[in-house]
């Protein structure tokens, strides 16, 4: 009886000391599991804003559909428009707009020239949403008709 009575109270410390390391255990687990997290959101995000960028074809132009040639080619026109004084804001704006839609309407475009055509699309739309809450300017025109002219750099 008297070796239960002494063996007790150090079965009772080996229980705490196991409990406290295997706490330890998971949260170091935890903690790892996080740092994987942040990790794999942080390397998507750095995919997702590559994946925006606009890349030749091996060093060649893509081959964009008549319509889209068109459609930036108008809405470069427009913008020159804009920039002179030839047309009032609220107009441009509309007109910009519905030469943009026409381009996804009228896209038949496959493939990765698709993706790399909504690469380009994505900050004209940015530019667009920008003149959609009141803010045309010649800076803001001059900024838009510079990245048109980058059409050419990737499109053909």
């Amino acid at each position: 009886m008297k070796r239960v009575f002494y063996l007790l109270p150090v079965a009772f410390v080996l229980l705490i000391a196991c409990n406290n390391s295997t706490q330890k255990n998971d949260d170091q687990a935890n903690q790892e599991k996080t740092e994987l997290n942040k990790e794999a959101v942080d390397s998507n995000h750095q995919h997702e804003q590559g994946a925006n960028k606009i890349l030749l074809d091996n060093g060649k132009k893509w081959k964009a559909n008549p319509e889209t040639i068109s459609g930036i080619s108008k809405m470069d026109a427009l913008v020159q428009k804009g920039i002179s004084g030839k047309l009032a804001p609220t107009t441009l704006y509309a007109l910009l707009q519905f030469e943009f839609k026409t381009i996804f309407e009228k896209c038949t475009m496959t493939g990765e020239s698709h993706n790399q055509l909504h690469n380009f699309l994505i900050p004209l739309n940015e530019h667009l949403e920008k003149f959609k809450e009141g803010n045309i300017n010649i800076e803001s025109l001059k900024e838009l008709q510079d990245y048109l002219s980058t059409f050419k750099n990737y499109f053909e």
